[in-house]
């Protein structure tokens, strides 16, 4: 019976210092949130906004930061509060007015809607000081899945300074901006489907 009671002991020490051996994982200084920067009136019919696609890298928690030679690094410090994809489509949905006679709606509602409008982000990244973001956005007719429009979007935004927090709130700017000219895109495809 002793010699069980130590062996469990012995068993418990050596997994509690192999615990503690693990790297303790990286911290981000801050969380950023991609919100509307405007709101637009005149949405007439409803619209389902996808979320965007993107590239695993783009699509998720980390800023990604070009450096000279092309590649492509995280920013260390900063992270976004979710998938930056899933933002974008939140700050697109946003961009739309809650008074208009048209509502924008998430699928995830569960409600149908004449039109939808999806997005592929091209580019969402930092080279520098400048930061870009670059969308591909499509306005479908849910009925026949036929495309009404398409367009390519893209905005920038430069950082006060050279701070992973400057630089950060430089990259959610652009992002915003992107979301908001997407926004209004669809605004003006379906006033002239109408």
């Amino acid at each position: 019976m002793t010699k069980t009671f130590f062996s469990i002991a012995l068993l418990c020490t050596a997994l509690s210092a192999c615990v503690s051996v693990l790297p303790e994982p990286d911290v981000p200084d801050a969380l950023y949130k991609i919100e509307a920067s405007v709101e637009h009136p005149g949405l007439t019919e409803n619209i389902l906004v996808r979320e965007p696609e993107a590239a695993r890298l783009i699509a998720g928690q980390g800023l990604v930061s070009e450096r000279g030679d092309g590649g492509l690094r995280l920013v260390t410090g900063a992270e976004w509060a979710g998938p930056a994809t899933r933002q974008i489509q939140f700050a697109m949905i946003d961009s739309f007015s809650a008074d208009a006679e048209g509502h924008a709606l998430a699928p995830e509602i569960g409600a149908m809607a004449d039109y939808e409008l999806a997005s592929r982000i091209a580019d969402l990244k930092l080279n520098g000081e400048r930061a870009t973001c670059r969308m591909l956005v499509s306005v479908i007719r849910s009925d026949d899945r036929s495309l009404l429009a398409r367009t390519e979007i893209e905005a920038s935004s430069t950082a006060r300074g050279r701070s992973s927090a400057d630089r950060a709130i430089a990259l959610r700017a652009a992002a915003s901006d992107c979301a908001a000219q997407a926004s209004l895109f669809a605004i003006e495809a379906l006033a002239d489907a109408s």
